[in-house]
C-alpha cells in the first residue's frame, strides 16, 4: 500500500438479516460508520484492516480482490 494514499480502517461485522434467527457474518468488510448506519450491524473487534480510501465503494464497503500469489495486472 502506498503510504501517500489516504487510508481508513474496515472491519468484519455481524448483522441480522430479515427472517433469520441469529446474526450472520458479513462476507465483506466495512467502515465503522457503514456498519452502524447502513448495515445496522455490530463490529467484530480484532478484524481491523487498514485499506486505501479509494478501495471503498460509495457505501463504505471493502471487498478484497483475490489476487492469488501475484499482483493484479501482471502477466
Amino acid at each position: 500500500m502506498n503510504s501517500a494514499q489516504p487510508t481508513t480502517t474496515v472491519y468484519s461485522f455481524k448483522f441480522y438479516a430479515p427472517g433469520d434467527d441469529g446474526p450472520e457474518l458479513s462476507t465483506f468488510k466495512a467502515t465503522r460508520r457503514a456498519i452502524a448506519y447502513t448495515f445496522l450491524g455490530q463490529v467484530i473487534e480484532g478484524t481491523a484492516e487498514e485499506v486505501e480510501v479509494s478501495a471503498l465503494d460509495d457505501r463504505g464497503v471493502y471487498r478484497r480482490v483475490p489476487t492469488g500469489w501475484g499482483v493484479l495486472g501482471e502477466h
